[in-house]
C-alpha cells in the first residue's frame, strides 16, 4: 500500500478513536466471570485482539483456542481458562508463542494448575485450586499480574500477589485496579506487592469503554508534525484511568498543546518544540514507535529510556524502528541502555521509503506519518487490525491511500 501527502490536506480535522482495546479485555474478563454479556459493554473495541479474546469467551465449551499474535487475549484467558477448570489448549502464531509466558504458567502452576507447554500450544490440564499468595516475576509483563488479579475473586478469602522484580508498564496494573473497583472488587497496589481483598463481582450500573489513548499516539504524532494543524480527538480524556493518557505531557515537548473540551480532547500544534528531549518510557511503551516517528520527522535529538521490553512485542520493535527511521536519515543509537536519535549529514534523496512493518501494527501507523514528506509503501497495512482496524480510514483526510 502506497500513501502520500494530499495537496488539499484539512488543517483542522475530528477523528474518531478505537475503545481502549485494554480497559475492553479487562472489562470482558470482568463482566464474563459476573455473567454480564457483552453487548453490555458500551464502546468496546473493536480490535482483532479483542475479537479473539471475545470469541473464546463466547464459545467455552470447544477445546482448541488460536490468538493469532494476540498475547494479552492469549494471557488473561489462559488464566480464565485454569480458573473455570477448562481442559483446553491455547495455541497463536510463531511470534507469539516465542513472547514471554512462563512467568503466567509459574503463577498458575502455584494455584494448583496443570499447564502443559511445547513449541506451539499451552494445554490446561487442570484447573486452580485456589491461592492466598503467590509470587509473580512481574519485570517481562505486566500481563501475567494482571491475568492473576482478574481472576482472582473467583476464589475465597483475601489473596496477595508478591511482584518479584521491578513491574513492567505498572499503569496497566492501576488500570486492572481500576476496572476490578468497577465491579466492586477494592486492591491495594504497592511496588512489592498487590492485595485484593476478598469478594466478587458485581454488575455495575454503566459500562462506557473510553477510547484508546495507546491509539491516539499516531494522531499526536501527526499534528507535532505540521505547524498550524489541529486535531479534536472525539470522546478522549485527559483524565483517564489509561497510563498512556501521559502522552499529552510528553508531547508537549513536541510542540503538541493538548485541551479538554466538551466533546474530547483538542490536540494544536504549539511550535514550542524541545530540540533535546529525554523520554523514560518504562511505562509506557506503546507510545514509542510514535514518539521515535514523531522526533526523527522533526529531526530533534531526543532520547528515549525504559525502552527495553520493545524487543518482545509484536515484532522487535527497537530493531524494527531502526532499519525503518534510517532511511529517512535517522539513526536510532544505544548507550548503557539508553536509546538516542541522530542524523546523517545528507538527507534522504530517495522519493518512497518502504516500510517492513514486521506485522506489527505500531510499527505500520508509526512509520506511516513520514507519507507527509514522502511516497511510503507500507507491505503489510493489514496489521493495523491488530488494535485500530480503522486506522486507514480515519488517516484519509490527510492521505492518499492507493491499495
Amino acid at each position: 500500500m502506497i500513501l502520500y501527502r494530499k495537496t488539499d490536506y484539512r488543517e483542522n480535522a475530528q477523528v474518531i478513536l478505537p475503545g481502549s482495546k485494554s480497559i475492553s479485555h479487562r472489562m470482558l474478563i470482568a463482566a464474563a466471570l459476573c455473567g454480564i454479556s457483552e453487548e453490555r459493554l458500551s464502546g468496546l473495541s473493536d480490535s482483532d485482539d479483542t475479537r479473539h479474546l471475545l470469541n473464546a469467551l463466547q464459545n467455552t465449551n470447544v477445546s482448541n483456542f488460536h490468538f493469532e499474535d494476540g498475547a494479552t487475549p492469549l494471557h488473561f484467558f489462559m488464566a480464565f481458562a485454569a480458573a473455570k477448570n477448562l481442559n483446553c489448549t491455547l495455541s497463536g502464531s510463531e511470534r507469539l508463542m516465542q513472547r514471554p509466558h512462563g512467568d503466567l504458567i509459574d503463577a498458575l502452576k502455584q494455584c494448583g494448575a496443570v499447564v502443559q507447554e511445547n513449541h506451539d500450544q499451552f494445554a490446561i490440564e487442570k484447573g486452580i485450586n485456589g491461592f492466598s499468595s503467590i509470587a509473580v516475576d512481574a519485570s517481562k509483563s505486566s500481563q501475567h499480574i494482571s491475568a492473576m488479579m482478574l481472576v482472582a475473586p473467583l476464589f475465597p478469602g483475601q489473596k496477595e500477589i508478591v511482584l518479584v522484580n521491578k513491574p513492567a508498564s505498572f499503569p496497566y496494573l492501576h488500570l486492572t485496579a481500576d476496572v476490578m473497583q468497577t465491579f466492586g472488587v477494592n486492591t491495594f497496589l504497592s511496588n512489592e506487592k498487590i492485595i485484593i481483598k476478598e469478594g466478587f463481582y458485581c454488575p455495575p450500573e454503566s459500562l462506557e469503554i473510553e477510547p484508546d489513548w495507546s491509539a491516539a499516539a499516531f494522531f499526536y504524532s501527526l499534528v507535532s508534525c505540521n505547524p498550524g494543524m489541529n486535531i479534536l480527538l472525539k470522546g478522549l480524556k485527559l483524565k483517564s484511568m489509561q497510563g498512556d493518557a501521559a502522552l499529552a505531557d510528553f508531547s508537549k515537548e513536541l510542540g503538541v498543546s493538548s485541551a479538554q473540551t466538551e466533546d474530547g480532547v483538542l490536540i494544536t500544534n504549539s511550535g514550542n518544540i524541545n530540540t533535546n528531549p529525554v523520554f523514560n518510557l518504562i511505562n509506557h511503551p506503546d507510545c514509542a514507535p510514535a514518539m521515535m516517528a514523531s522526533c526523527a520527522f522533526l529531526r530533534i535529538n531526543a532520547s528515549f529510556t525504559g525502552l527495553e521490553n520493545l524487543v518482545l512485542k509484536e515484532s522487535n520493535r527497537l530493531e524494527a524502528m531502526a532499519a525503518n527511521l534510517q532511511q529517512t536519515g535517522a539513526i536510532l543509537g544505544n548507550k548503557n541502555g539508553a536509546y538516542f536519535l541522530s542524523y546523517y549529514n545528507n538527507r534522504v534523496t530517495s522519493a518512497q521509503l518502504d516500510i517492513k512493518t514486521h506485522g506489527d501494527h505500531r510499527i505500520a501507523m508509526a512509520m506511516s506519518v513520514f507519507g507527509l514528506k514522502y511516497k511510503v509503501n507500507i507491505d503489510h497495512p493489514e496489521c493495523v487490525g491488530k488494535s485500530f482496524p480503522g486506522f486507514w480510514q480515519q488517516w484519509s483526510p490527510w492521505f492518499n491511500i492507493d491499495r
